[in-house]
């Protein structure tokens, strides 16, 4: 070969070489630019490559596979663009992208649409889950949690009940007041405000005319007028200065009353609702009014330790007041009834706007009638405030009751304290003494052991007993009466009050005679009152070699009771052996009667108590002008809390019924501790004249006994 010829051949080779021939299929632009190291790099390989085909041109071409493949590389490496034809035809969504661009690739199309719309759901279920929470499933706490902003739950206090007499009188009332109070500082506050909104409002004539007509009525002159007060008062509480920049947030705050009284100053204390609407129909600012009942006691003091008082509830966040004692406290949920509940609309100061809806409605609560008749309540009182003091005594109390129903008529104990102040209350005048304390009775327990006698069958209503020499020695004591009464029957026995007659009786007896006689007529055990703290007494059976205290108990001594169940047991008595259960209110359900003593022998021991009120009796100033009065007198000595009994003191009982030949009233008197006078016969029985007395007129008890004439 020439070489003409192979320079030709080398010239061609060269230019077919170096020239820039693209790939089978349509050559599209590129869309972004190699970068310059990676141009480069090309440019320095291809380069390299041609020079190598430059110094081969002699050797034989490669077959046309290995051609394409190396063009096909070429391009690869140099980030042209082919045609789809020879691009890859998979290619994972995360693979790592080649030179090439695919773009507009089906394949890879559908991968981005699908991505796009996985997430897309995935955000859409967070949305309808998190909505759903929201207003579904946790709905009612957002809902409550809205409300608390803006309503409040406000207690609807009830009516609480009457307490009233037998005659429906009322002994205890709740009275609707009101209190209305005036906060200087929100006063000042809503002035400054005004003041601000109308002198930053220039442009707006109409807003500065409503500004200046609320500042016009907020002239302290009419509050003070309206709630008779001093008007200097009042402007010295709220200490308005009109010097001061309104538009300056802090010279605001700083001028606002502060301290004692700023945000509350009362105007009208506890008046009734009508007194309280001339202030608080005045809508002024700063003004509020609060409502409320108020327990008043029209009767306070001959009441006060049968009825109660009021106190503070631990358990009310609105400082409600509950029965703490007697009555209002055995009542109680009767008497309160239940507070409503209103659901109230308020403003950002916390202030009610408005009521929404009734949520829990109020129950008004009952009224308690009680069997008391306060005309009989009132005298008792005063006849037990007048002999208590009169003999100096320690306190006095006094029942009277209805014989034929055991209702109790008058129930009252001196001293005592207005009910309506409770800073006249102490523990001493707040006890009912003829509920809460016992004490040895003495010798009003005498016809109850006349009772065992007449029981036992040993004895008759004429048996006689030997009192001589008017002592009896039972193991080392000395049992002793006033007198040596010589050879006595059972009626003499009450008459003279024969403690060795008393002995001897019981000594006759099983040791458990004299204690189940006084257990059957109800001693030991509460009264049906149920009062709360009422005393149950104490009643102990001796033992067979007990011989003292056998002897004792028959006269009073060695036993406990209260003043309600001597009162009990003298009705059972009366009733001819039938015990009547003590009530104090109206219509309520009490225990069956029962009889605990057979007729004859009940109205015989009544028949002997006569004599204790005639001549040569204990008792005779309990005798009423025209009626027969049947009872007993127990004078013991008091207990000595260093041990035995105190020689100077003693405690004063009477038990009586009227009229005997069939009685219809009970009446008992207690007198502790007298200095004028230590006999019942001259304490205590003279209050049961003066109180029965008035009693057998009120009900107008026929008389039984012809009336004495001077």
């Amino acid at each position: 070969m020439s070489d003409k010829d192979s320079n030709s051949t080398n010239a061609k080779g060269s230019e077919k070489s170096t020239s820039k021939k693209p790939a089978s299929g349509k050559v599209i632009k590129p869309l972004r630019r190699v970068s310059a190291a990676k141009s480069a790099l090309t440019n320095s390989k291809s380069s390299t490559a041609n020079n190598s085909k430059a110094t081969s041109s002699n050797d034989k071409p490669k077959n046309r596979s290995t051609k394409l493949f190396g063009r096909l590389k070429n391009n690869e490496t140099q980030g042209a663009y082919t045609s789809i034809k020879n691009r890859k035809s998979k290619r994972t969504f995360l693979s790592k992208a080649s030179g090439a661009s695919s773009r507009g690739g089906f394949e890879n199309d559908k991968n981005r649409f699908r991505t796009v719309w996985v997430v897309a759901l995935i955000i859409l279920g967070l949305l309808v889950s998190r909505a759903y929470y929201l207003q579904v499933a946790n709905a009612q706490f957002y809902q409550d949690k809205g409300n608390e902003l803006i309503t409040s739950v406000r207690t609807q206090k009830s009516y609480r009940g009457m307490i009233t007499d037998r005659n429906k009188l009322p002994l205890a009332v709740s009275a609707p007041l009101a209190t209305v109070s005036f906060s200087p500082h929100d006063y000042a506050r809503e002035y400054y405000e005004l003041k601000r909104v109308k002198l930053t409002n220039p442009d707006s004539p109409q807003l500065q005319a409503r500004m200046q007509k609320r500042l016009d009525n907020m002239d302290l002159t009419t509050l003070a007028a309206a709630a008779n007060i001093a008007v200097t008062e009042l402007q010295k509480a709220t200490a308005i200065d009109d010097s001061i920049d309104v538009t300056d947030e802090a010279a605001v705050k700083a001028a606002l009353p502060s301290g004692a009284g700023s945000h509350y100053l009362p105007l009208l204390n506890k008046v009734t609702p009508e007194i309280a609407q001339s202030v608080s129909s005045l809508d002024f600012p700063g003004v509020n009014e609060k409502n409320f009942f108020q327990r008043y006691y029209p009767q306070p003091q001959p009441n006060s330790q049968l009825l109660g008082f009021m106190g503070q509830s631990a358990n009310d966040p609105e400082g409600g007041y509950e029965g703490r004692a007697g009555i209002e406290r055995q009542y109680e949920t009767m008497l309160a009834g239940d507070d409503g509940k209103v659901l109230v609309l308020k403003d950002a100061k916390q202030n009610s706007l408005k009521e929404i809806k009734q949520i829990e409605p109020e129950v008004a609560g009952q009224n308690v009638a009680l069997t008391i008749d306060s005309r009989l309540q009132y005298l008792l009182y005063k006849e037990l405030e007048k002999v208590g003091r009169l003999q100096q005594a320690r306190w006095s109390t006094g029942m009277v009751v209805d014989v034929q129903t055991g209702e109790v008529l008058a129930l009252s104990t001196w001293p005592s304290f207005n009910s309506n102040n409770l800073n006249e209350m102490t523990g001493e005048n707040q006890r009912n003494r003829a509920l809460l304390d016992v004490f040895e009775p003495g010798s009003v327990m005498k016809p109850f052991t006349v009772a065992a006698a007449l029981d036992s069958g040993k004895y008759t209503s004429n048996s006689l007993i030997n009192t001589n020499p008017g002592s009896i020695r039972v193991r080392g004591y000395t049992i002793r009466d006033h007198d040596n009464l010589g050879t006595i029957n059972l009626a003499t026995l009450l008459q003279k009050s024969s403690n060795v007659a008393s002995t001897k009786i019981a000594l006759s007896l099983p040791p458990a005679a004299i204690t189940n006689m006084q257990k059957q007529f109800g001693f030991g055990s509460k009264t049906p009152l149920q009062f709360p703290g009422e005393g149950s007494g104490l009643v102990v059976t001796p033992k067979e070699k007990e011989t003292a205290r056998r002897a004792t108990v028959s006269y009073g001594y060695g036993l406990q009771v209260t003043l309600a169940q001597v009162a009990q047991a003298y009705a059972a008595l009366a009733s001819g052996g039938v015990m009547h259960p003590l009530s104090l209110i109206k219509n309520n359900k009490v225990p069956p009667s029962k009889r605990i003593m057979a007729r004859e022998q009940a109205m015989s021991i009544v028949k002997m108590m006569e004599g204790v009120t005639e001549d040569g009796g204990t008792a005779k100033a309990a005798a009423i002008d025209g009626y027969r009065v049947a009872g007993k007198t127990g004078t013991s000595r008091r207990i000595d809390p260093d041990g035995g009994y105190h020689t100077d003191q003693y405690r004063n009982v009477f038990a009586g019924m009227v009229p005997a030949s069939n009685p219809k009233l009970v009446g008992v008197i207690l007198i502790e501790d007298p200095r004028g006078q230590i006999y019942a016969g001259l304490t205590a029985a003279p209050v049961f004249h003066n109180v029965m007395k008035e009693a057998l007129r009120l009900y107008n008890v026929p008389l039984d006994k012809p009336l004495q004439t001077e």
